[in-house]
């Protein structure tokens, strides 16, 4: 059974959410009354989280934690996996096994490598590629030991320089010798951007998709912009796709408007 999600961050407030970090469990609550079941974690920093107490806060609610993502780390931070400086390479990596380790005591929901990978770096994108190779193999053999599977975000390219669309993704895994625990966090917005043919992008990476996020072509809620979002679904379930489908979006034209229709938006199409 599919999963309806929303991001919620657990300490730093996102642009992408219409919930703000020190109203978490407020946030949760919203969630289990309106018709979600499950939320998307945004974790900072893993080191102080009690992954115990985590998992009370959500499951108390009756929901499921869908994924954990680890971007804000590169904002807050200033680490990511194909960094040239090999101290802060080397905190990116201990980052996400605390991620790892978070995911492993609270159900084990797959974890995101977004921008943590990295953003417009110094370094030429060889290199930059090279180093988060590297950093991603070692990330995957903790992964595993740990009964944990990583998804990576292609991302567009005004944010990123690495691996911008699906094609590049399912290329980079290949690269990585295809690891069973990682996979592919497909995401409607950076794909509309990118991929050309979303349908088609789906199709290449069936198998291969173990989170969708959703957000219409202007980023908002779905349904407000241009994307087809009925026919997206029915393609990505078409792969045999069982995950969560978790909204993603800037708070436009308002964070309340988004909660009023948040769940509306995303269960107007998908059939839970």
């Amino acid at each position: 059974m599919n999963k309806i999600s929303q991001t919620i961050p657990y300490q730093f407030d996102t642009i992408f959410s219409p919930f703000k970090a020190g109203e978490f469990e407020d946030a949760l609550t919203f969630l289990r009354d309106v018709g979600f079941t499950g939320v998307e974690v945004a974790v900072a920093d893993p080191r102080p989280v009690d992954a115990g107490e985590l998992a009370r806060q959500v499951s108390r609610r009756g929901l499921s934690i869908t994924s954990i993502s680890t971007g804000q780390a590169y904002d807050k931070y200033g680490i990511s996996l194909s960094s040239s400086d090999e101290e802060k390479r080397g905190e990116a990596v201990e980052f996400v096994k605390g991620h790892v380790d978070i995911s492993e005591a609270t159900g084990s929901p797959v974890v995101t490598v977004g921008l943590l990978r990295g953003k417009i770096e110094k370094d030429n994108k060889a290199s930059l590629t090279q180093n988060l190779r590297m950093s991603m193999l070692r990330c995957v053999e903790y992964a595993a030991s740990h009964g944990v599977n990583l998804q990576l975000e292609p991302i567009n390219r005004s944010e990123t320089v690495l691996i911008n669309n699906v094609a590049e993704a399912l290329g980079f895994l290949e690269e990585l010798g295809n690891p069973e625990n990682l996979g592919i966090l497909y995401d409607t917005y950076h794909s509309n951007l990118e991929d050309g043919d979303m349908i088609s992008a789906v199709k290449a990476a069936s198998g291969r998709i173990m989170n969708v996020h959703l957000a219409d072509s202007h980023r908002g809620l779905p349904g407000y912009g241009s994307i087809d979002f009925a026919s997206i679904y029915e393609a990505i379930q078409g792969t045999g796709y069982k995950g969560a489908y978790a909204l993603e979006t800037l708070s436009i034209p308002s964070s309340e408007f988004v909660k009023e229709h948040c769940f509306e938006s995303v269960s107007a199409f998908i059939k839970a």
